[in-house]
């Protein structure tokens, strides 16, 4: 029993939630020791940020706190105008807080940056006039929360730091990891070998998740620039999707299944580019998962000489009239597929540069 629970709590959470859940702690215990011994009349405020601050990532830290010290200051500042325009008279409030509402509203609308900004208004100008007055409450909030989010932003610096390109770049490895499946799934099924749509359908959704997972870290990353001074990983993430809609190209062409003649002349030559790339995604998808040392040129170098060899075969048959008997949809297959290996082997050889630009991955 003792190991049970352990055992089941290991399948349940990884070992970034237990980080988190560390971090944004510390960050509470924090930020309430330094709230508490500066007297602070709502210290809650700043434990409640350095906690919200506290993300996965230090870029979403980043983010986080940005936004909410935006949203503060502004709302803070619309709270405290709308206070001392509507002084002591309860029907001038009531008009001065539809009115803030709505500015305030508005802007977070426009701007998600300014999402607190309503909720900070709102918190100044219906303050208790007797105990604080509108611009010192103001002044406590933005101070508060400002309190807050550096603990929370230190946290996420000092404490397990992450960054959000190892977020970001097992996703991406994951994407090109399906596009070796699907490019192995669409050849078999040109070459006659039987082809599963059910299964690609799941191999297609699989990937377009994991490129949209990699977009979500995409801001995070870019806010870490600064700190890290690594490249933009946009072009990374650019480079994966390019592949995939690569790979799309080939696989439109399985609902026409290449005649037995056809097959046969091609499938030796299409069955090395296959062989080249997939080897080439895997070694791609293993740097991108972090490893170091990984031989990216031995097996980029196999894989252009396959589909180089491919598109010289192809062009070797045309010459000697062998596809003179094909139909037109036969050779839209033939040549799409070439056309889809070769596009391939470009955003491959693309991925692998926009990596060595980033810092940290293997040159």
């Amino acid at each position: 029993m003792p190991s049970f629970l352990p055992r089941r709590l290991g399948a349940v959470f990884a070992p970034s939630h237990y980080k988190l859940g560390l971090k944004a702690a510390v960050a509470a215990l924090a930020s309430y020791g330094v709230a508490y011994g500066l007297n602070l009349p709502n210290g809650y405020w700043a434990v409640l940020t350095a906690i919200l601050v506290v993300q996965s990532t230090i870029g979403a830290s980043l983010s986080v706190a940005i936004d909410r010290g935006l949203g503060t200051v502004v709302g803070g500042i619309v709270g405290v105008i709308a206070a001392t325009l509507a002084g002591p008279s309860a029907i001038l409030t009531i008009v001065a807080l539809g009115v803030a509402v709505i500015i305030t509203s508005t802007l977070a609308a426009k701007f998600s940056s300014y999402k607190l900004a309503p909720v900070t208004a709102v918190i100044v100008l219906l303050s208790d006039p007797t105990h604080v007055d509108p611009w010192i409450s103001g002044l406590h909030r933005v101070f508060e929360i400002g309190l807050g989010g550096a603990v929370g932003v230190l946290c996420a610096l000092l404490i397990l730091p992450a960054r959000a390109v190892f977020f970001l770049f097992p996703q991406c490895a994951s994407a090109v990891k399906l596009c070796a499946a699907l490019l192995g799934l669409g050849r078999d099924g040109l070459l006659g070998r039987g082809f599963d749509s059910a299964r690609m359908d799941v191999l297609n959704a699989d990937a377009r998740k994991a490129l949209r997972a990699a977009d979500a870290r995409i801001a995070e990353a870019r806010a870490e620039q600064a700190l890290s001074g690594h490249a933009d990983p946009t072009p990374v993430v650019r480079a994966c999707r390019r592949l995939w809609h690569s790979v799309i190209i080939l696989l439109r062409g399985t609902d026409t299944v290449l005649s037995a003649r056809f097959a046969a002349l091609l499938g030796p030559g299409l069955d090395q580019a296959v062989s080249g790339l997939t080897a080439y995604m895997d070694v791609v998808a293993r740097a991108l998962d972090g490893e170091r040392g990984a031989d990216l040129s031995g097996p980029a170098e196999a894989a252009r000489a396959a589909v180089v060899a491919l598109d010289g075969e192809v062009e070797r048959l045309n010459a000697a009239g062998a596809f003179d008997a094909a139909s037109g949809a036969e050779l839209r297959v033939v040549f799409a597929a070439i056309s889809a290996c070769g596009h391939m082997m470009e955003n491959l050889d693309e991925l692998v540069a926009r990596l060595k630009d980033v810092e940290g991955l293997p040159d």
